[in-house]
């Protein structure tokens, strides 16, 4: 068995190849197999990585409605982001919103691109985000590709008016009072909506109200420099010869509010309106037929007597035209003098006395100041007789003592003169001192002579009227007699039958008949001179 085993091993040691062993000269293919795949990772990192959109972060005062991972960011209500943590600041007052945005919005993330939470709103302007009842709340969003690139951003609280796919034009306006508009207040032209209010602050004095409106084209173009605005708040009532007129465009801007402009006929040229100009709003259209200029300026009276009937908003006039109005009416009790005095302060349009520098209260202003001299004088005067409602007008006083426009209060003080009752208790006054210089006595005794030598004087025109009627009346009557026969006996002779008519007739046809003669006779010598000397030739 041993011998048989040996011989098969004999065998098979020859039947089998040997292998060769050679050492190769690269790494191994089996190696293509990761890398491809490493290969195919980091391109596909790399591909979700250029997909994907920036990251922002917005700033809201309150996070209600919205929610990580679920609320959305919406254009043109179209998904363009989503919210991915919602998170509070440092000091608790405000909300900060991590969100992803598509990669076709990254050049539009600029300091001009708005956002705003869009709720359900229900109110009397307007009812808006209806279908969030159902999906929830989401983020608007209005991107623009001008100004700085950024990723930090300031929520809005309510949905902007001005977007950069709306194309309009932004007016600024200002107002004495902001009324009952609000922002998203619409704004009319003849009563069709053609914008809305897109903001309003109160400026840095305190004194007015800077209101900016956007109106959509091209409807901005109908605003000239001669445009004039005003609130159409409520109804504009106004009371004439006509009737009671009625002016409101809709029962709607009775309770929400609007402003309303037109463009008036007048001798002014409308022009382009420039980037700097600031229209007026007024009240009411009854006040925008009444002229307002740029420039105010506001002066401090002084009164002695009452003022009562002038409230803030009496009119200021001169000559019965009106310059401006009254701002505050107090009382000023001096201690130490016990003198009491009734400052009121005015705001006139220097424009419309042609005055237009820039700096009215310098002490070198030439026109009021020369004003004043000539005796321009500020008076308290009645405005209307039944409501007893007063008014200040200036006038020149011709026998006013010189007085200067006084600086140093808070507005310069301008010269007054008593008015009114007082003015006419005064000329009473004087009156009655001329009176009573008056020398009654004598007068009254020289009255008494005079009358006592009339009725002297009447007596004898008694008397000669007496004396006439018994002497004079029947010698006038018989004379009267005999004048009316010479009159019947001059009828006589001068009749066309009696003889002295005919012989007047005869004596003038004689005369007629020597006239013709002589004039033949001149003819005759003025044609031959000669005759005079030689006589008639035959």
């Amino acid at each position: 068995m041993a011998s048989e085993d040996r011989e098969d091993m004999e065998r098979s040691e020859e039947g089998v190849p040997e292998a060769i062993v050679r050492a190769r000269a690269g790494p191994s293919i089996v190696w293509l197999i990761p890398l491809i795949a490493a290969f195919v990772g980091l391109y596909l990192a790399y591909s979700t990585w250029l997909e994907q959109g920036p990251k922002v972060t917005i700033e809201f005062q309150t996070a209600e409605g919205l929610v990580a991972g679920q609320t959305r960011l919406k254009f043109k209500n179209v998904d363009v982001g989503v919210v991915d943590s919602v998170e509070l600041n440092e000091d608790l007052s405000r909300v900060h919103v991590q969100a992803s945005i598509v990669k076709e919005l990254t050049h539009y993330m600029t300091d001009q691109t708005q956002f705003w939470v869009v709720r359900a709103k229900v109110s009397a302007a307007e009812i808006s985000g209806v279908d969030t009842l159902l999906s929830g709340a989401y983020i608007g969003v209005d991107p623009s590709d001008k100004g700085k690139r950024t990723r930090e951003f300031k929520g809005l609280e309510k949905a902007p008016v001005v977007r950069s796919d709306k194309p309009g034009t932004l007016f600024d306006l200002r107002a004495r009072q902001l009324g009952s508009v609000d922002v998203g207040s619409p704004v009319y032209f003849r009563w069709l909506k053609v914008g809305q209010i897109a903001g309003y602050s109160l400026d840095e004095s305190g004194n007015t109200v800077n209101v900016k409106i956007f109106i959509e084209s091209p409807h901005d173009k109908r605003v000239r420099t001669t445009t004039r605005f005003w609130n159409a708040s409520g109804f504009d009532a106004v009371l004439s010869a006509e009737g009671l007129q009625i002016d409101s465009p809709s029962v709607m801007s009775m309770l929400v509010g609007g402003i309303a402009f037109e463009t008036p006929a007048t001798v002014t040229v409308a022009m382009d309106v420039p980037e700097d100009m600031v229209f007026e709003l007024y009240p009411n259209k009854q006040a925008t037929r009444q002229p307002r200029y740029s420039q105010q300026a506001r002066y401090l009276l002084y009164f002695d007597g009452s003022v009562s009937g002038l409230v803030p908003g009496s009119p200021v006039e001169f000559r019965g035209i009106k310059v401006g109005e009254v701002l505050s009416v107090d009382i000023n009790f001096d201690t130490q003098t016990n003198e009491v005095r009734i400052p009121v302060v005015i705001e006139i349009e220097p424009e419309r006395l042609g005055i237009t520098q820039k700096k009215l209260y310098r002490k070198d202003v030439p026109r009021i100041a020369s004003l004043v001299g000539r005796g321009l004088r500020a008076r308290l005067v009645t405005n209307n007789v039944l409501t007893g409602k007063k008014a200040i007008s200036f006038e020149f006083i011709s026998d006013a003592e010189p007085v200067a426009i006084v600086f140093g209060e808070a507005y310069p003080i301008l010269p007054t003169v008593s008015g009114g009752l007082d003015a006419i208790t005064q000329r009473v006054a004087r009156i009655l001192d001329r009176v009573e210089k008056l020398p009654i006595e004598s007068i009254g005794n020289n009255l008494n002579e005079a009358f006592a030598n009339l009725s002297q004087t009447l007596q004898s025109v008694d008397n000669f009227t007496d004396s006439a009627n018994a002497n004079l009346l029947p010698q006038l009557t018989a004379s009267l007699v005999k004048f009316e026969e010479t009159l019947a006996s001059a009828d006589a002779m001068i009749a066309p039958d009696s003889a002295m008519a005919i012989e007047l007739e005869s004596m003038m046809s004689d005369l007629a008949g020597a006239a013709q003669s002589l004039r033949l006779l001149a003819q005759r010598l003025e044609e031959h001179p000669e005759e005079l000397l030689r006589g008639k030739g035959e």
